[in-house]
């Protein structure tokens, strides 16, 4: 016969081992921003060293990275992030004036914002293109 204590005992350790469970599940998320939502968090500073997914528009490519523009207003300079791509691989299509997707980690928010990048992508333009 099984003991009411045990039921206890082993609904005790149900709810926790779920609730560990729930918590690696929601902390393991990457938050994804486009460069305005980004720089319009109340605390941006709590982003950094922490990886995140940046939307933006690439301008000014050179050989140690380039700038993103938010995508829904690429002509403000004031919306602009600095993204490091050293020993990134660039994507097939990756050029001035496309819409990326950058994983990284937020190196500064002071003066020239940065982001470290550790993967960046390309939308694929076949899948965009109107077939008519």
């Amino acid at each position: 016969m099984i003991k009411p204590r045990n039921i206890g005992i082993a609904a005790v350790i149900i709810i926790i081992c779920g609730g560990a469970f729930l918590i690696l599940l929601t902390s393991s998320s990457v938050p994804v921003f486009t460069v305005k939502e980004l720089m319009d968090e109340s605390r941006p500073d709590s982003f950094i060293n922490r990886n995140i997914q940046l939307i933006g528009v690439v301008q000014q490519a050179n050989t140690t990275g380039f700038f993103v523009t938010d995508p829904d207003d690429v002509n403000n300079a004031s919306l602009t992030i600095f993204v490091n791509a050293t020993n990134v691989e660039k994507p097939a299509g990756f050029e001035s004036g496309k819409t990326v997707l950058i994983e990284g980690k937020l190196v500064s928010t002071t003066n020239i914002w940065k982001l470290r990048a550790s993967m960046i992508s390309t939308k694929c333009p076949s899948k965009y293109v109107d077939e008519t």
